[in-house]
């Protein structure tokens, strides 16, 4: 067991049948806690099952991570997202909800809206007509409002909404009719959304008590990561499937941090649903063993009283700055990191200073855009930190592999055919069923396009691959050598760089592949693209470059140096936060923002912004850094 506080031992060590409620600040060993309780059980036990929910799939390999010491984490520990828990549950029970085998996750925003506008043309509403106007912000208009409904039902299934309370909410829209047409449209073509995950694993553990009895003989205990986080869907799942058989129960927590009240999340899940539902003992960690000085007491001055200084805690260092604009902000942050790598060595920081000790972080992606440029001007090397779930490719070729890969799992995914078909200038076939692949690459055969050969073959080779036990490594193969022959029959410099950008996404699917079976997540193509779409096969980023990151990304990470930037009213907070449950929920942003740095903090706001439509505007003092100006 690794070194711990008297308060973080009590924890640890409480009896094995005790529920326990822990709100812990930032910084204060929230994980430390969570995994040494896990290892503590583990050791202690002779065949006890532990599940541990994380938020993330990072913070599940975190968890696994600091525990592969143990000898019995691979034998008796479950750590995984509770979506990846639910699509498990689904996959194997399923069918007992009269749900489809082998169903596919619409991962993306467009997948899902086309399977939406596929479903009101099926209800006979002339929805082509209505999207069909020349005007460009009209037709942004329309499409806001369809939206508006994909949000409604998003929001029908995180609550778990009856017909009556969805339409009490939604009065006088047609929202269930529209919902339910949804819902099966996503049926017909085979597939299912992510917040389906929770939706039909829930149900699946509520009318089929005999499931949940399955999963709770094997697991005795539950661990839940960032509970602050969770919402209805996730909170009653988990209480589902624990029922009243859970041995014990550990929730962790700090309701400071509670930053995705946009897809339902709530504190009240963890601050009094789980007191009341299991009436665990309650424990508070509010020292901070991470930060130093200087960047806990600009965290109180965001959230006062939230933290306590450790009893080593250094002074560190913290700044605030303001500039004429945000090309100065962007060059005053490149000369204190050119300054800061040159001195290489500080007593405030353990090791060597680096591009990869240091983050940038802002509350949206476009406060980026002119520190980009000038990055990029100055040859500094920086990667902007996405979201774990895959995002689209954009050269020719990984598109053809991702949406035949698709199809070849799913015949009657109409949504990546037609993307598939339109990219190829193929006329669409008259059905979704059969041997799509095999009939396209027929159709591309009789192409008249440079890329011809490497299409067909990219095709042929996908249709040809066995699902339960595919060759993925001599594909890649296949793949590369086909993206070389390419170059050769046109090595201009344009082409070079096409070909480069493509090989680099292939790359990503094999890297994607690799990280695939080396974690054990299965074995079949179906499996594989599951836990793509479910964001398990994320890379950890090992770039030397400097990190750019928004709040929600850089949740639950850490570096020695943070820049926070672009402190204005209506970036930060969010000019969409209007109510007090949105103005705290943007605080507790702040908060999470300024405690992920362990040594120095660099708070700046300019006085003129470049908006989005290339206007020059005047900007007013963000809130919070007004807060971080007081003594």
């Amino acid at each position: 067991m690794l070194n711990l506080s008297p308060e973080q031992e009590i924890i640890v060590m409480q009896d094995f049948d005790k529920h326990l409620q822990v709100l812990a600040s930032a910084g204060s060993g929230k994980t430390r806690v969570l995994t040494e309780r896990i290892r503590y059980i583990l050791n202690n036990t002779k065949k006890d099952k532990v599940l541990a929910f994380t938020f993330t799939n990072k913070a599940a390999e975190e968890m696994k991570s600091r525990l592969e010491d143990c000898d019995e984490t691979q034998k008796r520990l479950w750590v995984s997202t509770i979506h990846s828990v639910g699509q498990r549950i689904i996959e194997k029970y399923g069918h007992n909800i009269g749900l489809p085998e082998n169903l596919h996750i619409f991962d993306r925003d467009k997948d899902r809206m086309e399977v939406f506008i596929h479903s009101l043309r099926n209800s006979d509403i002339d929805i082509d007509e209505y999207l069909n106007v020349n005007d460009s912000k009209e037709h942004k208009d329309r499409m806001s409002i369809l939206q508006s409904y994909m949000d409604a039902f998003s929001e029908i299934k995180r609550e778990l909404w009856s017909k009556d309370e969805a339409e009490a909410k939604y009065p006088d829209s047609d929202i269930w009719k529209y919902f339910q047409d949804y819902q099966e449209a996503l049926i017909e073509s085979a597939g299912i959304d992510y917040d389906d995950l929770l939706l039909y694993s829930h149900k699946i553990l509520l009318n089929f008590d005999w499931v949940s009895k399955i999963y709770r003989s094997q697991y005795k205990h539950i661990c839940v990561d960032e509970a602050q986080d969770l919402n209805k869907a996730q909170y009653e799942f988990i209480k589902t499937l624990c029922g009243k058989d859970a041995k014990s129960i550990l929730m962790v927590g700090d309701p400071d941090q509670m930053i995705y009240g946009f897809i339902g999340s709530s504190k009240d899940y963890l601050c009094s649903q789980y007191i009341n539902d299991f009436k665990p003992l309650q424990f508070k960690l509010n020292k901070n063993y991470r930060s130093s000085k200087s960047v806990i007491s600009a965290a109180n001055r965001i959230k006062p009283d939230a933290q306590r200084e450790s009893d080593f805690a250094i002074d560190g260092l913290f700044e605030l700055n303001t500039f004429n604009s945000e090309q100065e902000e962007a060059e005053d942050i490149i000369l204190k990191i050119d300054r800061f790598l040159k001195i290489k060595k500080h007593p405030d920081i353990e090791s060597e200073i680096t591009l990869q000790s240091m983050v940038v972080i802002a509350r949206n992606r476009f406060v980026f855009k002119e520190l980009e440029k000038q990055l990029k001007t100055r040859n500094l090397p920086y990667n902007l930190k996405k979201s774990e779930r895959q995002s689209e490719s954009s050269t020719k070729i990984a598109k053809v592999f991702d949406y035949a890969l698709r199809v070849k799992l799913n015949p009657k995914d109409w949504v990546n055919g037609k993307k598939l078909y339109k990219l190829l200038e193929v006329p669409l076939p008259s059905s979704w069923n059969g041997d799509i692949l095999r009939e396209l690459a027929v159709e591309v055969s009789a192409l008249d396009v440079p890329d011809k050969h490497m299409i067909h073959k990219t095709i042929i080779c996908i249709n040809e691959i066995d699902i339960e036990e595919p060759n993925m490594p001599k594909l890649f193969k296949k793949l590369e050598e086909l993206i070389y022959i390419q170059l050769k029959s046109d090595p201009s410099a344009d082409k070079i760089e096409e070909i480069n950008l493509s090989l680099n996404e292939v790359n990503e699917f094999k890297s994607a592949w690799t990280n695939f079976k080396k974690n054990g997540l299965g074995s079949t193509l179906t499996a594989f693209r599951n836990a793509m779409a479910l964001g398990q096969l994320s890379q950890t980023t090992h770039s030397n470059g400097l990190t750019l990151s928004t709040v929600h990304t850089m949740k639950g990470l850490e570096k020695d140096i943070v820049f926070l930037i672009g402190m204005c009213e209506g970036v930060f907070p969010d000019y969409r936060a209007k109510t007090q449950k949105q103005l705290e929920e943007e605080r507790n942003n702040a908060f999470v923002a300024v405690t992920r740095a362990k040594r120095w903090l660099f708070v700046s706001y300019p006085m003129k912004r470049t908006m989005p439509w290339g206007a020059t505007k005047s900007q007013v003092r963000s809130r919070f850094f007004q807060d971080l100006k007081r003594s």
